[in-house]
Order: C-alpha cells, then sequence, then structure tokens
C-alpha cells in the first residue's frame, strides 16, 4: 500500500488530480452545508419537490451537453494546434446552443406534462428548472475547456465560488426562514453564472468563437464521437438522477425526500470521482505510447485500492453523517446510504479505468456502457420500486456500478490486446 502511494505521489497528474479534488471536495463540503440548511428549512416532504427539480436540471445538463464535453476531452484535450482547436470550441458551442433553444421550448411545452407525472403540485418548478440549468451547462462545459487546455488552477480555484455562493445564500434563507422551493431553486441554480462569467473571461485570448464558420473538416470528426459520446453522456444523467424522479411517482413524497436527502451525503463521492475524470481523461487522452500506458494503469489499480479501503473506513459513520448534516428526521435512511456509499467508491475506482479509453481509437465502449447501465436503471425502477421500495431503488444503482465496472475491465483487456498487439 506505502509503496502504491509513494508511487502515486511522483505523478504530475495526481498534482493536478489533488488540486481539482481538493477544490471540488471544498465546494461540495459549501454545497453540503447548504442542502443541511435547505434539507432542515424543508422538511422530507417539501425537500422531495426541490430535489426532484434539481435532479431533473441534472439530466437537462447532460441533455444539452449531448456528449460535447467527451468532445472536448477527448479530441480538444488530446490537440496542441491553436487553430483547430479553436474550430472545435466553435462547433461545439454552435451545437451548444441549437440544443438549448429546442429543450428550452420543449419545457414550456410539456412543463405541465412533466409536473403531473412527477406529482408536483408547484407546476411552475418545471419551466425554471428548464430555463436556469442552461446557466449549470455552460459553467461546467467552461470548466472542462479549461481543464482541457491544462489550466487545472484556474478551473479548480473557479469551482469554488458557486458553491460559496449557495451557502452564503442558503445560510440567508435559513436564517430568514424563507421556504419558497421556486425561490431557493432558482437561487441554486444561477450560483454558477459568477463563475461561468470568469471562466470565459480568463480562457486563453486567442479563443474567439467563429459560429459562422462550417469548419467540415472538424465537423466530421466531431461527429464521429458524438454518435457515441452523446448518448453515453444522456444516458449517465438519467442513470444518475433518475431514482429521484422514479421514487417521487411511485413512492410517498416523504420516501423520495428520504432517498433525496441520503443521496446528497453519497454525491460527494461523486463528486471527487467527477473531479478525478476531469483531470485524467484529457490527460489520457494523450498516451501514445505503451509505457505511459501501462504506467498509467499501475496508478489507476493503486486508487482502486485506496476506495475500496475508504469505504470499510466509511461504515460506522453513515448513521452519524446522517444525525450530523440533514438531520435526525432522515434517520429511516442509514440502510441505504450504506448502499450509495458503496456505489459511490465504486464510481471513484472506475474513473481511472474509464479514462483509459480516451487513448484508444475506439469509441464503441461509451455507448455500450451507457446501454448497459441504463437498461438496469430502468428496469430497476419500472419493475421492483414499485413492488419494494427504496431498498430497490439503491441497489438498482449498485448493481448498475458493478456491472460497469466489471464491464470496463473486460473492453479494458480487449482493447488494450487490439492496441498493443499483445
Amino acid at each position: 500500500m506505502f509503496a502504491i502511494i509513494s508511487k502515486l505521489r511522483q505523478s504530475e497528474g495526481l498534482k493536478h488530480s489533488v488540486l481539482t479534488i481538493f477544490s471540488y471536495g471544498l465546494a461540495s463540503a459549501f454545497s453540503a452545508l447548504a442542502v443541511i440548511l435547505i434539507s432542515r428549512l424543508l422538511g422530507p416532504t417539501s425537500f422531495a419537490d426541490f430535489s426532484v427539480a434539481f435532479s431533473l436540471s441534472l439530466i437537462l445538463n447532460r441533455l444539452n451537453d449531448f456528449g460535447l464535453s467527451m468532445v472536448i476531452q477527448k479530441i480538444v484535450g488530446g490537440e496542441w494546434r491553436r487553430p483547430k482547436i479553436n474550430a472545435y470550441l466553435s462547433l461545439i458551442l454552435k451545437y451548444r446552443l441549437v440544443i438549448s433553444i429546442l429543450l428550452i421550448l420543449l419545457g414550456l411545452v410539456f412543463s405541465g406534462a412533466i409536473s403531473n407525472y412527477l406529482q408536483i403540485s408547484n407546476q411552475v418548478l418545471i419551466p425554471l428548472t428548464f430555463l436556469f440549468s442552461l446557466s449549470v451547462t455552460y459553467f461546467e462545459s467552461a470548466q472542462i475547456t479549461l481543464q482541457s487546455l491544462g489550466k487545472f488552477k484556474i478551473a479548480a480555484y473557479n469551482y469554488l465560488l458557486p458553491s460559496f455562493i449557495k451557502f452564503s445564500l442558503a445560510l440567508i434563507i435559513f436564517l430568514l426562514k424563507i421556504t419558497d422551493v421556486q425561490l431557493i431553486l432558482v437561487i441554486y441554480l444561477l450560483s454558477t453564472l459568477p463563475s461561468l462569467l470568469i471562466a470565459e473571461f480568463l480562457k486563453p485570448k486567442w479563443i474567439k468563437y467563429e459560429l459562422g464558420q462550417k469548419f467540415k473538416k472538424e465537423q466530421g470528426k466531431v461527429l464521429q464521437l458524438l454518435k457515441h459520446s452523446a448518448f453515453a453522456i444522456i444516458a449517465a444523467g438519467i442513470i444518475e438522477n433518475m431514482d429521484v424522479l422514479f421514487a417521487k411517482h411511485y413512492l410517498s413524497s416523504y420516501e423520495a425526500g428520504l432517498l433525496a436527502g441520503v443521496n446528497r451525503i453519497a454525491m460527494l463521492l461523486y463528486v471527487v470521482a467527477y473531479a478525478l475524470a476531469n483531470v485524467l481523461n484529457p490527460r489520457a487522452a494523450t498516451y501514445k505510447n505503451r509505457a505511459n500506458f501501462d504506467s498509467f494503469l499501475k496508478k489507476a489499480w493503486g486508487i482502486t485500492a485506496l476506495a475500496v479501503f475508504a469505504f470499510f473506513l466509511s461504515l460506522p459513520f453513515a448513521p452519524l453523517l446522517i444525525h450530523w448534516t440533514i438531520g435526525p428526521a432522515y434517520a429511516g435512511g442509514s440502510e441505504i446510504l450504506v448502499v450509495l456509499l458503496a456505489a459511490g467508491f465504486i464510481s471513484i475506482a472506475l474513473m481511472p479505468f474509464i479514462a483509459t479509453f480516451y487513448a484508444f481509437k475506439s469509441n464503441l465502449y461509451f455507448s455500450l456502457s451507457a446501454i448497459l447501465q441504463l437498461v438496469i436503471v430502468l428496469v430497476g425502477n419500472f419493475y421492483f420500486v414499485p413492488k419494494l421500495g427504496l431498498t430497490a431503488s439503491v441497489y438498482t444503482r449498485l448493481i448498475a456500478r458493478i456491472a460497469l465496472l466489471v464491464f470496463t475491465w473486460l473492453m479494458l483487456w480487449i482493447n488494450y490486446r487490439r492496441e498493443f498487439k499483445k
């Protein structure tokens, strides 16, 4: 174990990972404090409406992303020619703007039907979610662009601001005892807007968006990757956030609020996982030889060992985490929190192995892995949640993560042998 840690410490990628994870971790701490204040203020039932709207916003982020963040990480992250980078980023922004307009129109047309299906009494929450979630989407895209260009420090520090804004405003709302879910949701979503503006201001000055240009050669490469990445990203949004929506539809508001509350605690692990991915994905995209690849895989197994150790270390603290954070009203979620923690630590272990597919020529992994998880999540939530309740919901997520881990290892072995003729 100590030998593994010693090797990891010598890695430049690890330094960027530590900085990014520290930033994401500190940001998550502020965000967690904001959620604690909101969940305690609203209680499980009202918190369910907020969480359903917020989960819907995360799904919309994935729809709006449409796999374009993966294009930035894999293509822009592996590119060094400025005109090419400028062309790719211009195309990506143009596609994203078109998708944003379509989503807003769909949200306005179908907001009533969505509210009825999710059993949300305050129907204004749905159009607000469609509109203001755009701020989060464009902020995340700007952050990924900075990271793919090697601006890890700027991206890390900029990521802290939205969470600090969330916490500060949540504290004011808590002290004033404001229980307006609409206001809280809008504040939560728009907290990313200042950092979006900062990211755009700090991006390299040579990046000039040319929305009128077609860039046919670059367009072909982007569309080739989007065939796989779009479905993978959208499916990921559904996989990670659909459980709260299903719980709100099939179960009571209290149960949906319970799941949403403990899910916010486990979400810290997913933040760590995505912080790790945002560093490793563009880095892995630059690997061209077997020596670098083998060295990367050794570190990946080291991260897996640390994730397993951390999971068992966290087990005794699950009930205390609920009591100290979202409060005694959510005490019934102790057992499901343990399952969600297991799924979260598996996600951390997965990220280095998933990053390897940014180096391989084949993009098929992203589509197949998304299909695998989506089938498991939809079957589990449609068929088992109405019969078995919250237990089925959290175990569905865990099974999906385990299946993804096994599938990733299998595809890695196949691609490794093909790539290096071993």
